[in-house]
């Protein structure tokens, strides 16, 4: 559950980076953070509470867990990290509304806290978002449309460390009329494409070498993704901790583009 490329929001002081904390809501990836880089793996963990009429209700459990000195040139060796290097978990509450047949409205608002097991600093971390997203269908297509807003920021407990992004989002999803499957695991084809606004410019850091030991710096304002996920008619592990849809993507913006994992929704 590794990107190919480095997240970083732009910072607006000469202060430390925890640009960690920011996992659960910009995805797996390399992070910068005290002046090492950061491979983070996020677990976007949930679990459903109830309804009441047209309402949804439930827990958001995102997790986290961070390595210093790995990359993915070290998977095929085995070559794993002895120990945890970050930790985020920024637990909060979503809250789903069936407004129509064919719309559905997502909130969600989040508190946490993200800890650099290295330097023994921690940042709390607050998020909310809403989403509207439209069902259709068009010729055997099912498709959905998706429209976001949401917000994140951190801030040092303790020491001079803060940071805060927000960014608009629409997309298209869209299934293939053919359903294949693996072992006992039915899936469905999707194509699907998208496009980010940041409303405070973003930092992605790509690297020059291998070894991640020089760095270009791209601030964003905007960019466009692209691919395909599979998604399965049922989940593969645990209802609240399983993976749902594996797929590959491509993200452009003028002066970058990077390969994404995916292994949720996309939009």
């Amino acid at each position: 559950m590794l990107f190919s490329f480095l997240l970083l929001p732009v910072e607006a002081e000469d202060i430390e980076p925890v640009h960690y904390a920011y996992a659960n809501y910009l995805g797996s990836g390399i992070y910068r953070t005290t002046g090492q880089n950061a491979s983070l793996i996020s677990m976007p963990f949930s679990y459903e509470i109830g309804h009441v009429g047209k309402t949804t209700y439930g827990l958001r459990l995102p997790v986290s867990v961070g390595f210093f000195d790995f990359e993915l040139a070290d998977l095929p060796s085995l070559d794993l990290p002895d120990s945890v290097g970050t930790v985020t978990f920024t637990p909060g509450l979503a809250f789903n509304y069936q407004y129509s047949k064919d719309w559905f409205i997502e909130s969600y608002i989040d508190l946490g806290y993200g800890r650099n097991l290295t330097t023994n600093k921690g940042v709390s971390i607050h998020s909310s978002g809403v989403s509207a997203l439209y069902h259709f269908d068009i010729k055997n297509h099912d498709g959905i449309w998706a429209n976001r807003l949401y917000y994140a920021r951190y801030d040092g407990n303790g020491y001079n460390a803060k940071d805060s992004y927000a960014a608009a989002q629409i997309g298209i999803d869209l299934g293939l009329p053919i359903q294949y499957q693996v072992l006992d695991y039915p899936f469905q084809p999707r194509l699907f494409a998208t496009a980010f606004w940041y409303f405070s410019e973003v930092d992605f850091l790509t690297p020059r070498t291998r070894s991640f030991n020089e760095e270009d710096n791209v601030t964003l304002t905007n960019s466009v993704e692209f691919g395909f996920t599979l998604k399965f008619a049922k989940t593969i592990g645990y209802t609240w901790a399983g993976i749902e849809r594996l797929g590959l993507s491509y993200r452009y913006s003028k002066n970058f583009s990077a390969f994404r994992l995916l292994f949720s929704f996309p939009i």
